[in-house]
C-alpha cells in the first residue's frame, strides 16, 4: 500500500523523473544524455506546464536542458509556484512524453522495454523516492530482476 501523498509538487516530480532516468539508464547500460531519456524528460516537464504543449515547445525545453547538463548541472532549477499535480496527471504526462519521444527516437516506432521501464521507474519513485531497481521490478513486473535487466539490455 502506497503512503505517497495524493498530490505532488514540481520538485517532487522532478526528483522522481531525474532518478527514474538515472535508474533506467544505469540498468540498461545507456547514457543519461541519450535522446531516449532527454526527450521524455523535457516533454514531461513541458506537458506538466501546459497539457496542450507543442513539440516545438518541447524542443525548446530539450535544448535548454541539454545545455544545462552539458555544463555539468544535475537537476534543472524549477520555479516552485506551489502548483500540485495528482499521480494521474504525472502518469499522463510521463506516458505521453515517452510515447512521443519513442516516435521520434525510434523513427516512428512505439515504446519499447526501456521506455516502459522508464515510466514505471518514475511513477514508483514518485510514490517511494528511496525505491531501487528491485523495488520497481517487484512493484511493476513481478518478474526476476535479472530477467528484467536482460530485457532492458536487449532493448537498448
Amino acid at each position: 500500500m502506497s503512503t505517497a501523498p495524493s498530490v505532488f509538487t514540481l520538485p517532487d516530480i522532478l526528483a522522481a523523473l531525474h532518478a527514474g532516468v538515472e535508474l533506467t539508464a544505469d540498468e540498461s547500460g545507456l547514457d543519461f544524455l541519450d535522446g531516449r531519456f532527454t526527450w521524455p524528460y523535457a516533454a514531461t516537464l513541458a506537458r506538466l506546464d501546459n497539457p496542450d504543449t507543442t513539440w516545438s515547445q518541447v524542443s525548446d525545453r530539450h535544448d535548454k536542458l541539454r545545455q544545462l547538463w552539458s555544463a555539468g548541472t544535475d537537476l534543472p532549477d524549477t520555479d516552485d509556484d506551489a502548483r500540485t499535480y495528482t499521480r494521474e496527471q504525472v502518469s499522463t504526462a510521463v506516458n505521453w512524453a515517452v510515447d512521443e519521444a519513442a516516435d521520434i527516437n525510434h523513427l516512428g516506432g512505439c515504446a519499447d522495454d526501456v521506455d516502459n521501464f522508464l515510466v514505471n521507474a518514475v511513477l514508483t519513485l514518485l510514490d517511494d523516492p528511496d525505491a531501487a531497481f528491485t523495488d520497481v521490478v517487484d512493484e511493476c513486473y513481478g518478474e526476476d530482476p535479472d530477467l528484467v535487466s536482460r530485457w532492458l539490455h536487449d532493448a537498448a
